[in-house]
């Protein structure tokens, strides 16, 4: 499974890198804060980070860095993420993923995404903690546990002027049945518009589009 998830892994990172030079693209710093635990908890008694005696939620503070380009006007793009973050257990954590991102709703200076893409998660081997019980999908490495896997996210982006965005998400996926709040900041690099090949791009029509998204 690894070995076709490289694959996959390599061909989306060849698109995107195709496109970094013709479209839009923004830098993205988020902080990750506290981590949502709904569903069963089978290692509860390893949470060193749990912030009530149940485990719902602990402190799972951490770093996303990520690159994003846009292939379809403001509506559709692929991102690149790398975050580094304490889980549940206080053990270093961390992820690399490629997603797609789509728009859902924008109005005035407000966007709210959807993105989902595969990842490569790892942490420091809780297997090596006093009374850890196996989850699924890991494999143990050492004293690294590695699953491959699939991040979806939902972002809340408000434009505040002068190239910058603030941004609220909820991520899951990267770590076992859990939620965590992002709050960030992203940059944009470029804001060159990639137009369809069937657009006009003589017209007016894009340009009154790129002017009701940044004012």
């Amino acid at each position: 499974m690894l070995k076709q998830f490289k694959i996959i892994l390599g061909f989306v990172i060849g698109i995107f890198i195709s496109t970094t030079t013709v479209a839009q693209s923004t830098f993205s710093l988020e902080i990750m804060t506290v981590g949502l635990h709904p569903f069963d908890r089978p290692n509860l008694q390893v949470y060193e980070n749990a912030l009530d005696i149940d485990g719902l939620f602990c402190a799972e503070p951490g770093l996303i860095f990520s690159y994003e380009t846009f292939v379809h006007e403001n509506l559709l793009s692929f991102q690149f993420s790398q975050a580094l973050f304490a889980d549940a257990a206080g053990q270093l954590s961390g992820f690399s993923e490629i997603s797609l991102r789509k728009v859902l709703f924008h109005k005035w200076r407000s966007t709210i995404y959807l993105s989902a893409g595969p990842a490569l998660t790892y942490r420091k081997s809780w297997a090596l903690l006093d009374h850890y019980v196996p989850e699924g999908g890991y494999t143990t490495y050492g004293t690294w546990q590695i699953k491959p896997w699939v991040i979806a996210k939902i972002e809340y982006d408000f434009f505040i002027g002068k190239k910058s965005d603030i941004s609220i998400g909820f991520l899951y996926g990267h770590e076992y049945n859990t939620f965590t709040a992002t709050i960030g900041y992203r940059h944009w690099i470029s804001t060159k518009v990639k137009h369809t090949r069937k657009c006009n791009c003589g017209s007016d029509k894009y340009k009154k589009k790129f002017r009701e998204w940044f004012w």
